[in-house]
């Protein structure tokens, strides 16, 4: 069963609602504007302000569903830390659009707040200081999936800390390997 449980999670983890509505909304390929990444905020800027807003909370609620299953299975907090890795991992690297997909933090923030909801409000709260702070999208990116990483530490060290912090190390690269600008003014 957790095996099942991690391999849906990653499928569910591939739905790209940011390829989808901005297809249907402007006839777009979203990775060939801007950053290239399907997320929310690449789909905002392409899409406007509606559509990037839908992306994102479909993004959260693939993540909460991914999490939420393994959870309502009584799967136990590892299972649930791996499916927060495979949704990102999904997300990040999505089969079906040969592996060119977002950067993880909207799953990550929703399958915390399934696992672990403290971790999910720590990488909120550092993700809004580091953006209000620099301006600078990314660094609020990385900041948000290190402290909750850091988090989960601290909450449940051990086998289920160590996949959140896989998932932020994933955040993590699919940020570099993309970066975006600075915040509009």
């Amino acid at each position: 069963m957790p095996v099942l449980l991690v391999v849906v999670a990653y499928a569910i983890g591939c739905i790209s609602p940011g390829h989808v509505l901005v297809r249907r909304a402007t006839g777009l390929d979203l990775r060939a504007t801007r950053t290239g990444s399907t997320g929310a905020r690449n789909a905002g800027r392409a899409a406007g302000l509606r559509v990037g807003a839908a992306v994102f909370l479909l993004d959260v609620a693939k993540g909460v569903v991914a999490v939420g299953l393994a959870a309502l299975t009584g799967a136990g907090d590892v299972v649930e830390a791996a499916c927060v890795l495979a949704v990102v991992t999904g997300h990040v690297l999505p089969v079906q659009l040969r592996f060119r997909g977002g950067r993880g933090l909207s799953p990550a923030l929703g399958g915390l707040l399934v696992a672990m909801p403290v971790a999910a409000l720590a990488a909120l709260a550092a993700c809004a200081v580091v953006a209000l702070a620099t301006r600078q999208l990314v660094a609020a990116g990385l900041a948000g999936a290190a402290a909750g990483a850091a988090a989960a530490w601290l909450i449940e060290p051990g086998w289920a800390a160590a996949l959140i912090t896989s998932a932020a190390v994933l955040i993590a690269a699919a940020h570099l390997r993309r970066p975006s600008g600075q915040l509009q003014g």
